[in-house]
């Protein structure tokens, strides 16, 4: 009996460096893939500018970090009002893939205690680069699109009400049953070998059916565009959203996830 538990000890500490070397990895990628996208964009409205000041540990005051938070602000806003569609693919890329690890490093073990280890990584690399295709594409570049240049051309540009009621359910109840949603499981269907766009397309359908998926969906996003279209700047919709959807896909992934082991 020692020797069985000893195993088993040996095993889940295998199985823990496995998933920490994988983490370690999937961050470095990112890192690498943001930092390159970042130096490759390169606008004359985005300028770092440097203090003519050179800053002492002794000299910093609240003063000083208050001056660098509104440069660092300034040009976090002018990199969004510059170029749109390239931020809304790395903060949304990004945050998409950050939320499936969270999701996936998080998961309960459900392998027998005898089971030996085999060489997967305990983290599903396919479905990570599912999410980070899905958030890159439709929940950055898509959505700017649909936000910044479709819905102003059918609803207008005010912010009344009746325009805003009008595009919160647009976006709920056509964009994403239709378009926002399938899109996920489309992507994820893609990455994997075993699967074909039209098991993507019937996850979808089994998920909303025994999941509850739109009821969830609608019960966050809902309220959520309200604030979208009501009050936040047009040019800083697509962040604010990956910053909600950050959570919403940490649901998203979790049902993903718990609902594969039944198909299987």
């Amino acid at each position: 009996k020692m020797k069985e538990v000893s195993k088993s000890i040996e095993r889940k500490q295998e199985r823990e460096r496995r998933r920490k070397m994988t983490i370690n990895r999937t961050a470095s990628f990112l890192i690498l893939t943001t930092s390159t996208a970042v130096a490759f964009v390169n606008h004359p409205k985005i300028q770092l500018v440097r203090s003519p000041k050179r800053f002492s540990r002794t000299s910093l005051n609240a003063v000083d970090v208050v001056s660098t938070a509104n440069l660092v602000g300034t040009t976090i806003d002018g990199f969004y009002h510059a170029q749109p569609y390239a931020a809304a693919f790395i903060t949304c890329s990004t945050k998409a893939t950050a939320a499936d690890l969270v999701v996936q490093s998080k998961r309960k073990e459900v392998e027998d205690k005898s089971e030996k280890i085999d060489e997967k990584d305990e983290i599903d690399l396919q479905r990570t680069f599912a999410f980070w295709l899905y958030g890159g594409f439709y929940q950055g570049c898509a959505q700017e699109y649909l936000f910044s240049n479709l819905f102003p051309s059918i609803f207008g540009d005010s912010h009344s009400f009746i325009t805003v009621v009008e595009e919160v359910f647009a976006d709920n109840l056509l964009l994403s049953p239709f378009l926002c949603l399938p899109s996920a499981y489309l992507a994820k269907a893609a990455v994997d070998s075993k699967q074909n766009l039209q098991c993507g397309l019937q996850r979808y359908m089994d998920d909303v059916k025994d999941e509850g998926l739109l009821k969830r969906y609608w019960t966050l996003w809902i309220p959520v565009q309200f604030l979208t279209f009501g009050f936040v700047p047009d040019h800083l919709r697509v962040p604010f959203v990956a910053f909600v959807s950050f959570f919403w896909l940490l649901i998203l992934s979790s049902i993903s996830a718990s609902s594969a082991p039944r198909r299987e």
